[in-house]
């Protein structure tokens, strides 16, 4: 682990700790499949850049969430992705929100941030960090839709917004829930 990630997540306690397999799309023995920690945290500092790899957004319209669909149906209420070299936070994530969804979005906050930790061996020509990285996770609030923005993703099969009350009930992994209701909190909050 990088010395300055693990002196900063020392100082934070995780809400959710899961053990995903990240797959190449076609099923969980695929070459390339990524057997991965994934800790959860809340909290408004950010994590050392150099192991930042992603942006993601619980992003709000009103009362409504956007919840996206992936090419397995599973929902998840955190869209965003990949920063590109050189670009800051902000500018990948609101990138990354109109090319997944459409939405140009504002009022961004830092909301926490996901840890992970490879426990596979690191893949041939692997970019990113390695073996742990991080994705920070905001709040933002969508203001325009540009419907010819939206870069097409064969893993994201519909992106749309749902009521709160609504994404409460869906079946979201335990760390996608607890950024949901401290996004739900913070905005409650700010009003």
């Amino acid at each position: 682990m990088f010395p300055n990630l693990a002196a900063f997540l020392r100082q934070h306690t995780p809400v959710a700790e899961e053990w995903p397999i990240w797959t190449n799309g076609e099923s969980e023995n695929a070459v390339g499949s990524l057997l991965l920690q994934e800790r959860t945290y809340l909290s408004s500092q950010l994590p050392p850049d150099e192991v930042v790899s992603s942006v993601r957004a619980i992003l709000f319209r009103g009362n409504e969430v956007m919840v996206i669909t992936d090419h397995q149906g599973d929902a998840y209420v955190v869209p965003g992705g990949r920063r590109e070299r050189g670009e800051s936070l902000t500018a990948a994530l609101q990138r990354e929100l109109l090319e997944e969804t459409g939405w140009h979005v504002a009022d961004t906050a830092v909301l926490g941030f996901i840890h992970f930790h490879h426990l596979s061996p690191k893949p041939d020509g692997y970019l990113y960090p390695y073996p742990d990285f991080v994705q920070v996770v905001y709040t933002a609030v969508a203001k325009s839709y540009e419907a010819t923005a939206i870069s097409p993703d064969p893993y994201v099969t519909s992106t749309r917004f749902c009521s709160v009350q609504k994404v409460l009930t869906l079946n979201l992994s335990a760390g996608q829930t607890a950024l949901l209701q401290a996004a739900i909190t913070q905005r409650a909050t700010r009003s």
